[in-house]
């Protein structure tokens, strides 16, 4: 290790300047379970872990700390019934509960892979990111802040928050991967939002992960479904525009091809967990 220099800041906005002071050698350290997985330690580490952990409903939002663990988020009571249930079904995917107890909300966004597992739920929600800078804060909303493979626009600002509008009542909510390992990387994940009235669906959201530079929203498959009945069918027929959408890569965990079939093959199994209520 190099760490020459720990810093506990009491403030983002002191965290954001102490990263900058250091002039390209510094990290923020929240989890560390990505950190401490890099193949080089910075010089300076910024210490940001519970400095922006709460978790709380604001009106009909719901903010997420940055630093919040994913054991807490699993945990919180409120978040129930207002995520459609989203959230509960990729954390009970994400590593053990081990590595949950200590991986942050913030970290896993940040490092920016594509197939970070929270990314697709957090789309499927509407999710926007509060970011603070030395001067100020602002919004982005999520499918903004990624701009490629481990790049956002932070730019050595910090995240401090994500929230999204709470989930209409009666929404339904799927989280499906495939990996290796339980808990492991995804070769694919996929995120499904459902708002049916009756046996119509009024409204769809459909995000990807692990097919794209970076996570993404299936728009046209949404599309597709919405102000359609919830019918074998039009299913079908969102998996195939969502394979679509997708723009996979092969590498070491699963070739392209493969990918864009896992991409429809999930979809459409999500689709129907989310019409049988059990995501």
């Amino acid at each position: 290790m190099t760490v020459r220099e720990f810093i506990t800041p009491a403030s983002p906005a002191e965290a954001v300047r102490a990263l900058r002071a250091a002039a390209g050698r510094a990290a923020y350290l929240a989890g560390g379970t990505d950190l401490l997985c890099g193949r080089e330690w910075p010089e300076v580490v910024v210490n940001v872990r519970g400095l922006l952990d709460g978790l709380r409903l604001d009106g009909d939002d719901v903010v997420l700390g940055a630093s919040a663990t994913l054991g807490a988020i699993e945990d919180w009571p409120e978040l129930d019934g207002r995520d459609g249930g989203l959230l509960g079904a990729c954390l009970r995917e994400f590593g053990s509960r081990h590595v949950r107890n200590m991986a942050t909300l913030g970290g896993n966004l940040a490092h920016a892979v594509p197939s970070a597992d929270l990314a697709p739920p957090l789309l499927a929600l509407g999710a926007r990111c509060e970011i603070a800078g030395a001067d100020g804060t602002r919004t982005v909303p999520l499918e903004k802040f990624f701009t490629g493979p481990r790049q956002t626009v932070l730019g050595g600002d910090l995240l401090t928050a994500v929230r999204f509008p709470a989930a209409p009542p009666g929404a339904r909510g799927a989280f499906m991967k495939v990996c290796h390992n339980p808990g492991a990387i995804a070769h694919v994940n996929v995120a499904v939002l459902l708002v049916l009235d009756g046996k119509t669906v009024s409204a769809a959201r459909i995000a990807l992960g692990a097919v794209a530079p970076t996570p993404l929203r299936a728009r046209e498959a949404e599309s597709h479904l919405e102000g359609q009945p919830a019918e074998a069918q039009h299913l079908r027929r969102a998996a195939e525009l969502a394979a679509a959408a997708a723009q996979p890569i092969s590498d070491q965990r699963a070739s392209a091809e493969y990918r864009r079939h896992l991409c429809g093959v999930l979809t459409r199994r999500a689709l129907e967990r989310c019409l049988k209520g059990d995501g």
